[in-house]
């Protein structure tokens, strides 16, 4: 996603005849030294900066919003079609930015005549040439290959190819031949990835006590470990190995990595998470997987030991590889930032990380890019922008993990993930976690895994964890301010909560309200700058505030160990999203409380909600019931009125003000 929300408008032609063909020129210009130049930026002056031709293209007297004062150095004035500036500029003046960076040079998009268009670059000799050939590159048209007969193909090389992609449709027009251009496009892809070295996978050697349970042993400790399940996701297809059994300790899994081993007992760990235990084995034996598991289940961990030990296994070293070797997607900055934080936590081999995302200093991320790093981690607009911007190549990634992708898939990033992927080479090892299993899902690991195990931690149906009370408060709309501030007044000091809002303008209010009432508090939600979204969040994990104030932006990745409570003040849109807030507390085998006001309006969630309090075997509400029911009834009735849907919107038909 761009960084910048500005859009270059660009000039209209002017409604005069067109001229003749003419040779685009350049002219090259020194630093004018004179008094002139001292004294040109003065505001009305009528100097010309000495490298103007006519006063009548001073654009400070002409309003031309795109003008600024350019430093001084050398320059050279080129001219350019003018319905080719907008790919100098970018979406957002992201291009022109990528330009100046690369190049070091300084670009000023001056007047136009219609047709053309003056570009000044102002720098060192060699950083105008430098950004001169980059423009002349992006500019130019591309042109379709000469139509060749097949007998004139690529016989020596021995491709039977031919290099026209053309053809005569049945009414005697040339059209595109895609059939012949596909082909062409897989043997060149085909070329690019059989070039590559090859991606070492399988770093696992299983422990004799692991190999010596009985499948009985093996259903047991599954059974008894949040009754998980293993499976090949799609076709159990012939040849393929069996599902390794889970490890019971760490040193099952990693006694040939003791410095890994070094590394976990450092963070005090005693044994393994049940989704960590079935999922090393996988992982390090180089299978896809997905894991489909709760919030705070230990998914981090399970995917991130065994990439660390695959990057230092490959056959090429890390000084000499073309890229990153692990990419990790997650859907907000907050998780991306938690993944960035528990990868720090691990010192293996030197191996190191950078963290991209929207919000953050784009040209301090490109510059840690370059100069090599091991692990991405990334938001999909801002890995999307690098990619297109091709400071990042796809094709050099051999590990990658999609975290929380049904979550990626709700935020609405899946164009965002297939563009980006869309290059990413076959023979990689992939890892996708999600919460739960929605056909958005299932598509994407149809599109980029290969013979997936799925390792599934408790049911698909939708789950909150067991540690946590979950308490469901009825208010009307225009009480929960005052029920929430009686809340906060009883809270006990050591009480830690996160305030759920559904609209970042409701998280604003709430915060200057409690602010102005002088308790002490943060909020975090998407209008907020990024630095002060780091602020609030570290402010809730030291302790300087007990309250955070959010967004749905921090019921995913926001690991605050102490939270006591979560308040959902208003009740969330989908109901997948009240488990993931539900599971900010009750973490790490602590328990906790959460706490929601329903209203009439949320009656539409009252038959999921009670699936979910039944399901955690939390006290149902006989109140809850009958909204349910009140609710399927009226549904009903819709539908032999032929009406189909869920009553007249949030202000409601006839059943709905019933209740």
């Amino acid at each position: 996603m761009a960084d910048f929300e500005d859009e270059w408008q660009e000039s209209e032609p002017l409604a005069v005849a067109a001229p003749p063909p003419r040779t685009h020129h350049a002219r090259v210009f020194r630093p004018n030294t004179g008094p002139s130049a001292r004294g040109s930026r003065g505001r009305g002056s009528g100097t010309d900066f000495g490298w103007r031709e006519r006063d009548s293209r001073d654009n400070r007297n002409t309003g031309n919003r795109n003008w600024r004062p350019v430093e001084e150095g050398n320059r050279k004035v080129m001219t350019i079609p003018s319905t080719k500036v907008g790919r100098v500029i970018g979406k957002g003046g992201s291009k022109i930015r990528d330009l100046e960076y690369e190049s070091e040079a300084k670009i000023q998009i001056g007047d136009s005549s219609g047709y053309e268009t003056e570009l000044t670059l102002v720098g060192s000799e060699s950083a105008i040439a430098k950004v001169e050939e980059l423009i002349n590159s992006l500019i130019e048209d591309y042109k379709p290959p000469q139509q060749e007969s097949s007998s004139n193909s690529n016989k020596a090389s021995g491709n039977s190819v031919t290099t026209s992609f053309y053809k005569t449709n049945e009414f005697g027009v040339q059209v595109i031949d895609w059939e012949k251009l596909n082909k062409q496009y897989d043997e060149q892809q085909k070329m690019r990835y059989d070039s590559l070295p090859p991606i070492v996978k399988d770093f696992y050697k299983e422990d004799p006590q692991v190999a010596a349970m009985s499948p009985g042993d093996v259903s047991r400790w599954r059974k008894a470990n949040n009754d998980i399940q293993v499976k090949r996701t799609f076709d159990d297809k012939p040849g393929l190995r069996p599902i390794p059994n889970p490890v019971i300790t760490f040193e099952q899994a990693f006694q040939h990595y003791p410095e890994i081993l070094d590394e976990i007992y450092k963070q005090g760990f005693t044994q393994p998470s049940p989704i960590q235990s079935q999922a090393w084995p996988i992982l390090l034996r180089g299978e896809d997987m997905i894991g489909i598991a709760q919030t705070g289940t230990g998914k981090t961990l399970a995917f991130l030991l065994p990439a660390l030990i695959h990057i230092e296994g490959q056959t090429v070293p890390r000084d000499q590889r073309e890229g990153p070797t692990v990419l990790i997607l997650a859907p907000t900055r907050e998780l991306a930032l938690q993944i960035d934080k528990e990868v720090s936590k691990y010192s293996y081999r030197g191996i190191t990380s950078v963290c991209l995302y929207g919000g953050g200093d784009r040209k301090e991320q490109i510059k840690v890019v370059s100069k090599g790093v091991d692990i991405v981690i990334a938001t999909p607009g801002r890995l999307n922008d690098l990619i297109m911007a091709r400071h990042l190549n796809i094709i050099n990634f051999s590990y990658i993990v999609l975290d929380e992708a049904d979550r990626m898939l709700d935020m609405g990033f899946e164009p965002q993930i297939r563009k980006s992927l869309f290059d990413v080479r076959p023979d990689k090892q992939t890892v996708m976690t999600s919460a739960t299993w929605p056909n958005g899902v299932r598509r994407l690991a149809e599109s980029y895994m290969k013979d997936p195990i799925q390792v599934n931690v408790g049911s698909l149906d939708l789950a909150a964890v067991h540690t946590v009370t979950q308490k469901i408060q009825f208010v009307e709309e225009d009480d929960k301010e005052a029920v929430l501030l009686e809340f906060i007044q009883n809270m006990e000091p050591t009480d830690k909560i996160i305030i759920f809002c559904g609209k970042k303008a409701t998280a604003t209010h709430i915060t200057t309200d409690l602010a102005c009432k002088g308790i002490e508090c943060q909020s975090l939600h998407g209008d907020r700058e990024q630095s002060d979204r780091e602020a609030a969040l570290a402010d809730m994990v030291d302790g300087t505030v007990n309250i955070l104030v959010a967004t749905d932006v921090a019921s995913r990745g926001i690991d605050i160990k102490d939270l006591t409570h979560v308040v959902n003040f208003d009740f969330p849109r989908h109901i997948e999203e009240y488990v993931h807030r539900v599971g900010r507390t009750g973490r790490a085998g602590k328990t906790g409380i959460a706490l929601s006001f329903v209203t009439r309006k949320d009656w539409a969630h009252a038959k999921d909600l009670i699936k979910i309090l039944e399901e955690a075997n939390q006290e149902v509400p006989g109140e809850l019931e009958q909204m349910a029911e009140r609710f399927e009834a009226m549904k009903l009735r819709k539908e032999k009125e032929g009406g189909g849907g869920r009553g007249r919107g949030r202000g409601g038909g006839r059943g709905y003000n019933r209740y």
